[in-house]
């Protein structure tokens, strides 16, 4: 081993020049990390390497050299480009130069083992290493070693494989025709290996832009001076000074969050002792973008604020105002937070951002235009584009460069267009991009080399179990299995089986399909699919976790034919107590692709269902019954426990089959079986959690459930407060004990019910996979089920965590006589590696949140298509934003959330929330006539077509109660000007009240959904004081003149109404009775003896949490 130096001056932040000496030592181990390595054994077996392999089936290798590297990162990004070996001389060099960012990406990028991509430490390789010459720039010194580089990469291989060295400074003059390293730019490159990849191309001529208005830029750096102090920025404090003060506590650090319906206000949280830090205006945001990792001092305490509770009126943060977490647990208390500024940014989060040219920029003549991100936190950027009028009205990608102190606006780059803003595949790609969903994951599919790992399946050569494997497995295809599902799914991860054995025992079975015998670990399948991590849905599509030969054929468990399963099968005795447990590998026949609805008719005592087979039903109805005997008393047990009952409510939406309109938002009908089913999948993957960690102490995939944080629930406990309830939430068996007992008592005011459940949900922190290791066993609790230990096992079609706990498991079953056997099974160094594990888990969470996100955006999307159908007039145009030419489109909502200048509103119907303004921007409070009317009057009015909704009563008086109320008082002009008038209405938590849904429509981001208020539902709210007599009591009406008379004279309010209006809403009230009587309607719930949907106490829990999916601490 030769002993060298290294020898580099660095210019600090103070401006002095600091010498660098570092020892380096030479080796000769150093491996090529190339799959064509000649060498007996290859040299990356010769030592212990963590790292993927060049592959074998490449024409070329790929090195960066500096001026790419740094510059054209973004190039190196795309997925197209593989096989890349970055040099320790560029990584180093990057580090040198405070380029940490560019370094982060690069070494991302040589970790995605898709990319099959490399970091060679050639300055520690004997015969490689270049030292630098007396006189020679460091620029020239770091060409010479990457060309040399590349000659041993040409020897080491035996010439097989050619080496292109990437340059924007030096030519081919500068490589080495000899040994055949050729040297190209990127233009030259992508000429000649991607001539047809226009992104690429796009983007190359997007970065050239950027690159030389930075060079521009840094030509003018005589006029900055003049220019700093009209933006308020400041310099960021050196490191140094930022690593010490965090350390003294002087300074906090955290994860800066703009807060989404208030971008002028964003937060970090700092210690236990200080909590949120509010950084309020641009100027003490300082240049750092949200997800960017700051440092902040603190202001002092005269600056200090209460968090904003109004509703923003800005129509971009309409459709996320009130999703804040932390807004759900302290803006409405008012609580004063301290404040801060921003004084050093440790690590940036720029990312590519979908955006709209600011309108009217397209008529400017110069080259440098604004762009408004679509995701509302994120700041306007400049970028530079020779022809602007080519991006008007398009949805763009772009980039952030650099965001220097002289400049309101950072600079960024464009990247290429999406489309047409507001066309539906534009906004679909818009939400993928935002949400980071892989280009190969919504476009390209899966590479070649995985499709060739794909088992054949095709009508002449259907796939058929090898008899070889059929040995290994215990064969189930004599039991009764079947799967319980939605209609029409096609990846079926999960069947069950269940019958009596004698005895009073039971034998009951979990079959998941048994992806990993098809999907090897570190095959190009399983680096594709770790890489995805999760299928994703949207509203209309998705996009698979795996190929489709898998994941809808030969994986899923479909009836009638033979499919690999991994299996957990217990015996039970008559109460359900496990009295033992078998995990293994299993074949199974399933003999029935039942839909819940079949099942639910099954076990509602149907002896036959549509769509099965009478002699069929005959041997499932059994079974059906006894698995619900069965998992209700498990539950029973659990919900004993302190399991919180939280249900699903989503909405799907069903779409015209002519024009592919949306025909109608369906809420999901809760049905026992669906709590049997996720009971039976509970069970399963709470047994599977306990065995895996026997086998594997400190890397064992787990899904935790933290406890929620105690001031998360201060919203829950004042709302119970308004209504005379106490919530205990130490502990999750007090708050479901709590819960039930406000049920209990509560059985005639559902809907406060519901959301005092929801309150509960969104109080919930976020679940997330862990390593065992990175936890003490203590913390592996799951707090919503009520588990000591809990994972996912039941979906590996779906999800990547699964496939990792089956791999997990099998290695148990292999590695121990009998699951209570505690020995260290045979396993890959990723199963076994706590820190490796870790680091998958942790991916896996970016990426579930994210697609949690993205079917989030999606549906809101789709929400707002469908208002835009129902509230547009035949003719009138898309972008017409005229109220009085939208057809009326009402709906009963609930008030979920009480704010300074109005309240939330949820409408069960479609899952839909929205804001009520009460105060303008202005400051005037104005309520809509039909608001103040008495309930008769209002409700005749309306159905004869007035618009007294749109009739808005100004100069009103407002007191609020943050947490439970609005008191509106109407002024005395008003009452005189208006007969049967309130003199005040009160607006409560929980009540219900009418509502016009509207659409916002926006230039630059989505278009929104917010409503308008037309009057309290007097059905489920008496919160109305009229200074009118009651209504007449409800009689059968007869249409004639005396009768008109008669009531007009009981009733003061109804005399504005003309006799000709009263006789044609008495005749239409007739009619519709008449109507109603006469038509028979078939109920789904009451054709399988269900609670309807509005009186569910669980319906709006999931509909509500979509809305606010919780950040975790760590993000």
């Amino acid at each position: 081993m030769l002993r060298t130096e290294n020898v580099h001056f660095r210019k600090t932040n103070k401006n002095t020049v600091v010498k660098r000496v570092r020892e380096v030592y030479l080796r000769q181990d150093i491996p090529c990390l190339s799959s064509q390595c000649l060498l007996e054994p290859q040299c990356h077996q010769r030592v212990k390497v963590e790292s993927s392999l060049l592959s074998t089936d490449t024409p070329y290798y790929l090195i960066p050299d500096y001026s790419v590297a740094l510059r054209y990162v973004e190039l190196l990004e795309q997925e197209e480009l593989t096989n890349i070996i970055f040099t320790e001389t560029i990584l180093q060099r990057l580090q040198n130069e405070d380029k940490s960012r560019t370094y982060k990406s690069l070494r991302q990028v040589a970790k995605d083992p898709r990319r099959r991509s490399i970091v060679f430490s050639n300055e520690h390789c004997e015969g490689v290493s270049v030292a630098r010459e007396p006189s020679e720039s460091m620029e020239h010194r770091d060409w010479r070693a990457l060309v040399k580089v590349a000659q041993w990469y040409r020897r080491h291989l035996k010439q097989n494989v050619p080496v292109i060295l990437l340059s924007e400074q030096f030519t081919q003059d500068y490589g080495d025709q000899d040994t055949g390293v050729m040297v190209m730019s990127l233009k030259e490159y992508l000429d000649r290996y991607w001539p047809t990849s226009a992104v690429l191309h796009e983007l190359l001529a997007s970065l050239k832009e950027a690159i030389l208005e930075e060079d521009l830029m840094s030509q003018s750096q005589d006029s900055v001076v003049s220019k700093k102090a009209g933006t308020g920025y400041q310099e960021y404090k050196p490191m140094s000074e930022l690593e010490a003060g965090v350390k003294s506590e002087r300074f906090f650090q955290g994860v800066m969050r703009v807060r989404a319906n208030h971008r002028d206000q964003a937060f970090i949280r700092g210690d236990s002792n200080i909590g949120e830090i509010v950084i309020v205006g641009s100027e003490n945001r300082n240049r750092a973008v949200h997800g960017d990792v700051v440092v902040v001092e603190l202001l002092n305490k005269a600056s200090w604020v209460a968090p904003s509770t109004h509703i923003s009126y800005n129509p971009e943060e309409i459709h996320t105002a009130g999703d804040d977490d932390e807004e759900v647990s302290h803006h409405r208390l008012r609580e004063v937070k301290p404040t801060g500024r921003v004084v050093g940014v440790i690590s940036r989060n720029w990312q590519p951002y979908v955006a709209t040219l600011q309108e009217g920029s397209e008529k400017d003549s110069g080259s440098f235009h604004l762009v408004l991100p679509l995701n509302a936190v994120i700041p306007k950027i400049r970028i530079r584009h020779h022809d602007a009028k080519v991006l008007a009205n398009q949805r763009i990608v772009v980039r952030i460069d650099s965001w220097p102190i002289h400049s309101q606006y950072p600079n960024g780059h464009y990247v290429r267009s999406l489309g047409p803003a507001h066309n539906l595949d534009t906004e679909i790609s818009a939400i993928l991009i935002e949400h980071g969903i892989s280009v190969s994951q919504t476009t390209q599919g899966f590479s070649d080399g995985s499709l060739k790992e794909m088992p054949i399946n095709t009508p002449e050569q259907p796939w058929r179990p090898e008899p070889a494997e059929l040995t290994k497995r215990r064969d189930l295809r004599k039991h009764v299995v079947f799967s319980i599902d939605p209609p029409n799914c096609q990846d079926i991860d999960d069947a069950i089986s269940i019958r009596e054995i004698g005895n009073g025992q039971i034998e009951f079975g979990v079959h998941i399909a048994d992806v990993s015998y098809f999907v090897k670990e570190n095959s190009l399948t399983d680096l594709e699919a770790r890489a995805r991590g999760t299928t994703v849905y949207l509203s209309d599509r998705r996009f698979d976790m795996l190929p489709k030969v898998l994941s809808e054929q030969i994986c899923s468990l479909r009836h009638h034919v033979d499919r690999y399963a991994m299996s957990v099968m217990w015996t039970l005795d008559s109460e359900a107590n496990v009295l033992s447990t078998w995990f293994g590998r299993s074949i199974i026949r399933s003999a029935c692709e039942m839909e819940y609805e079949q099942a639910q008719g099954l076990l509602n005592g149907k002896e036959v269902v549509p769509g099965v087979d009478a002699k069929l039903c005959k041997t499932l109805k059994p079974a059906v019954v006894l698995l619900a005997q069965t998992m209700r008393k498990v539950r029973a047990r659990r919900m004993a426990s302190g399991g919180l009952e939280l249900e699903s409510s989503e909405v799907k939406f069903k779409f015209k089959e002519e024009d592919g309109g949306i025909s109608d938002i369906l809420p999901k009908q809760p049905l026992e079986v669906h709590q049997i089913i996720e009971e039976a999948m509970v069970m399963a993957n709470s047994y599977v959690a306990k065995r895996i960690y026997d086998g594997f102490r400190e890397s064992a995939m787990l899904r935790h459930h933290p406890p929620p944080i105690e001031s998360h629930f201060k919203m829950l406990l004042r709302a119970a407060e308004s209504r005379g309830f106490t919530i205990d939430t130490s502990s999750n068996l007090a708050l479901a004990t709590s819960l039930r007992d406000c049920a209990n008592k509560s059985s005639n005011d559902i809907e406060f019910v519901k959301l005092l459940k929801t309150m509960a949900t969104m109080a919930m922190s976020e679940a997330s996979y862990i390593s065992s290791g990175s936890k003490p066993v203590n913390e592996y609790a799951h707090y919503g089920l009520a588990l000591e230990f809990y994972t996912h096992f039941t979906s590996p079609i779906r999800r990547y965590a699964d496939l990792v706990v089956h791999r997990q498991l099998m290695a148990c079953v292999l590695g121990a006589p009998n699951e209570k056997t505690s020995v260290s099974p045979p396993a890959s160094d990723l199963l076994k590696n706590g820190s490796k594990m870790e680091q998958v888990a942790n991916h896996l969470n970016y990426k579930n949140r994210e697609s949690k996100l993205a079917q989030k955006d999606s549906t809101e999307l789709f929400q707002t298509l469908y208002i835009l159908q129902k509230t547009r007039r035949p003719g009138q145009e898309v972008n017409d934003d005229d109220v009085d030419e939208e057809v009326p489109f009402t709906e009963t909502g609930i008030i979920s959330e009480i704010r300074e200048n109005g309240f939330f509103v949820f409408v069960p119907r479609f899952g839909i929330k929205g804001p009520v303004y009460l105060k303008e921007k202005s400051g005037d409070i104005s309520v809509p006539l039909s608001a103040l009317q008495e309930p008769a009057v209002a409700k005749a009015r309306f159905s004869l077509g007035n618009k007294d909704h749109l009739t808005l009563v100004h100069g009103c008086q407002m007191d609020t109660d943050l947490m439970t109320q609005i008191a509106v008082k109407v002024p005395q002009e008003a009452l005189a000007a208006h007969q049967g008038l309130a003199k005040t209405i009160q607006l409560r938590l929980f009540d219900k009240v009418k509502v016009a849904l509207r659409l916002k429509k926006s230039h630059a981001h989505r278009h929104s959904i917010y409503m308008t208020l037309i009057g309290l539902d007097h059905e489920g709210s008496t919160s109305i004081r009229a200074n009118v007599p009651k209504p007449v009591p409800s009689r059968r009406l007869v249409g004639n003149k005396d009768e008109v008379k008669r009531i007009a004279e009981q009733d003061p309010a109804l005399v504005p109404f003309t006799e000709r209006e009263l006789l044609q809403g008495i005749q239409a009230g007739e009619e519709d009775k008449k109507k109603k009587k006469g038509r028979k309607v078939v109920d789904p719930e009451e054709l399988y003896h269900q609670t309807r949907p509005e009186a569910s106490l669980y319906s709006l829990i999931d509909a509500f949490d979509r809305f606010r999916i919780i950040e975790s601490s760590s993000s």
